[in-house]
């Protein structure tokens, strides 16, 4: 008797297996959520060409976006040269304190710098700093500039001027007069920021700089960049 029901487990088994492989599936039924649908817009934008690729140009010779130096300009006094590097011992000696600002730039990434000096005419010397930092940490550029504030007005003797199309540029008119011991001069200051690259403008002459001098030059280097 057990073995015959054994067999009659087995015999039904084989016979609703052969019953099933010959009839049509079933199909299931369909999904009761409507499949996802991602409209046009969110397709992935095209790579820009390098000549629009702002980090591309920005990655690039820096000295070549510095602003072209005025038809007639000669190099300053002193200057190597119209358009230079800057490493970052350089540029921290220009500095009160060039120790304090060496390390401070060696912590938030200094990446490098680039200016050019130009003398347009009689005492007038015209400086433009191109100050980068690495992308990722490029709010750096923007403490720059805020940290310069904080004493430009105190060294310009006045306080700053907005300028039209960018809410970080600040400019300083020279209304205080200074001397180096053998020539008084006054020193108006500009500064923006563009990315990771802060912009400083200092310009000097033998009597006071007005907001009008100055924009002109940080208008320009802001529009190049």
């Amino acid at each position: 008797m057990a073995v015959a029901a054994v067999l009659g487990v087995l015999g039904g088994g084989a016979a609703g297996y052969a019953a099933q492989s010959g009839s049509a599936p079933t199909p299931l039924p369909p999904l009761s959520a409507p499949q996802p649908h991602y409209p046009a817009a969110h397709a992935s934008a095209p790579a820009l060409p390098a000549a629009d690729d702002d980090m591309v140009r920005t990655d690039g010779d820096l000295t070549r976006l510095l602003v072209p130096v005025p038809h007639g300009a000669t190099v300053a006094q002193g200057s190597a040269g119209f358009d230079s590097w800057l490493n970052i011992a350089q540029y921290a000696e220009g500095y009160v304190d060039p120790a304090g600002e060496f390390s401070w730039l060696s912590d938030h990434s200094f990446r490098r710098a680039a200016q050019a000096v130009w003398c347009p005419g009689g005492y007038l010397i015209d400086t433009v700093q191109l100050v980068q930092f690495s992308h990722a940490e490029e709010a750096n550029a923007l403490q720059t500039i805020e940290n310069q504030s904080n004493s430009a007005a105190t060294w310009a003797g006045s306080s700053s001027s907005s300028m039209i199309g960018s809410d970080d540029a600040e400019i300083f008119a020279g209304t205080k007069q200074h001397s180096n011991g053998s020539v008084s001069y006054y020193e108006g200051r500009g500064y923006g920021v563009h990315g990771d690259i802060a912009v400083l403008v200092y310009v000097q002459q033998d009597s006071p700089v007005s907001v009008r001098t100055v924009q002109t030059v940080l208008q320009d280097q802001l529009e190049r960049l």
